[in-house]
């Protein structure tokens, strides 16, 4: 049995036990209240037929438990009627107070002392929680909570059963997935919290699968790009080592054994920056950037890279100042340009649109997979025509929230991505 399932059943016993008890309790105090008082009544009314019953010279009817004293001394009256057969106590007078309760043989009486002159007249009668019909009260009282109780424990098993399993396999699916597994079971779905929890971990563990996908394609592709350029530089290196470049090819092989250095340092670079920005330690200072200046800097100098494809960028610009990070600001458009130049065709165009609050730039290529939208800003995704690492859009989103931007993307002809500010 499981600890919830225990938990469950002692919340729903306990409470039972306690009321039965209280019931118990109260259900004797006031019966024993009630009768007590309705049996000295009783004991009082029996009282007096005796005394009238002497007074006349009759004989006391049989059916009446009482005895008869004269100064003390018990007297033997003639009784009428069918008698009790039971035990004849032994009392005496002088001890007892008009009512009271006494112990006799192991059994508890409620007696009433009538005294005339020097005639003494005790009825007596058991205590009402004696009497066997008090008793066939408890009886079935005891029942009732037995009964309830039974029913209790069975509706709070079952109901714990429908609760405890589907945690259970959550449970276990969890585990599973923190094992790096992912073929996990899964209860139904319900219409409750539980089913809310449970397709919860389906996203999940859905998430961090594509996730471990990505991560893994990312590794593999990083391993390549670095082996590639380090490979390069080797050989170079030992080509140089070697003697076998001319003179006049040594100052290119150095050239390329430069440019090889600089891709792993750009590429090592990104990875430190994510890191960074991921971890809230790169300071940004925020000024007042005029974004509109900062576009056609931006576009001028990268006016060499869209001569490669004959790529024409439109400027609709409105003066626009944002409180920002120059460099951040900066790094963030040159991302962005770099991949529609990526996704653009030959002799395609770019459109860069301005507003006070909005900037938009916007490409003529194939556009944003569907599927691809919700990770598109996540570390080791990168679209088809990405020559990069998956790296610059996961850092434009850091440094994006890091200043309190709003961003998006949207797939018209071509992929548009846009920011906002206040």
């Amino acid at each position: 049995m499981s600890r919830l399932m225990k938990k469950l059943l002692w919340t729903a016993i306990l409470p039972l036990v306690v009321m039965a008890l209280l019931t118990f309790g109260l259900t004797s105090l006031l019966i024993g209240r009630f009768a007590e008082t309705e049996s000295y009544d009783q004991l009082a009314r029996e009282a007096d037929i005796v005394y009238e019953a002497l007074m006349d010279g009759r004989g006391i009817p049989g059916q009446l438990d009482v005895l008869v004293f004269q100064d003390g001394e018990a007297v033997n009256l003639e009784r009428g009627g069918r008698m009790r057969r039971h035990m004849t106590p032994t009392l005496d007078p002088e001890a007892l107070s008009k009512r009271d309760e006494v112990s006799v043989s192991g059994m508890r009486l409620l007696t009433f002392l009538r005294e005339e002159g020097d005639i003494q007249i005790v009825t007596y009668a058991p205590v009402p929680l004696s009497n066997p019909q008090f008793r066939q009260i408890y009886v079935i009282l005891g029942s009732g909570f037995l009964f309830a109780l039974l029913v209790a424990i069975g509706v709070t098993y079952w109901m714990g059963r429908r609760l405890t399993f589907p945690l259970i396999k959550l449970k276990q699916a969890t585990a599973s997935i923190m094992s790096g597994r992912h073929d996990i079971a899964l209860p139904a779905v319900t219409d409750d919290e539980i089913g809310d929890l449970t397709e919860v971990v389906r996203q999940m563990n859905t998430s961090l699968e594509e996730k471990e996908r990505l991560q893994n394609t990312f590794i593999s592709g990083i391993t390549h790009d670095v082996r590639t350029p380090l490979a390069i530089v080797r050989n170079e290196a030992e080509m140089l080592e070697l003697g076998v470049v001319k003179q006049e090819d040594v100052a290119a092989t150095g050239r390329s054994m430069t440019e090889e250095v600089d891709r792993i340092d750009r590429l090592v670079s990104q990875m430190l920056e994510y890191s960074k920005l991921s971890a809230g330690k790169l300071a940004l200072t925020i000024e007042s950037v005029h974004m509109n200046e900062l576009i056609e800097a931006t576009v001028t100098r990268m006016e060499e890279w869209f001569w490669h494809k004959q790529v024409t960028v439109m400027l609709e610009l409105e003066d626009a100042v944002v409180q920002a990070d120059r460099l951040a600001m900066e790094r963030i458009l040159s991302n962005f340009l770099q991949n529609a130049y990526h996704a653009s065709p030959v002799g395609g165009a770019i459109t860069i649109r301005l507003s006070e609050r909005r900037l938009e730039i916007e490409d003529e290529g194939p556009g944003i997979a569907e599927t691809m939208r919700a990770n598109i800003w996540d570390m080791y995704v990168k679209g088809d025509r990405s020559n990069g690492h998956g790296l610059g859009l996961a850092i434009n989103k850091l440094l994006l929230e890091a200043q309190g931007m709003s961003y998006g993307i949207e797939s018209r002809e071509g992929a548009l991505f846009w920011i906002e500010w206040d």
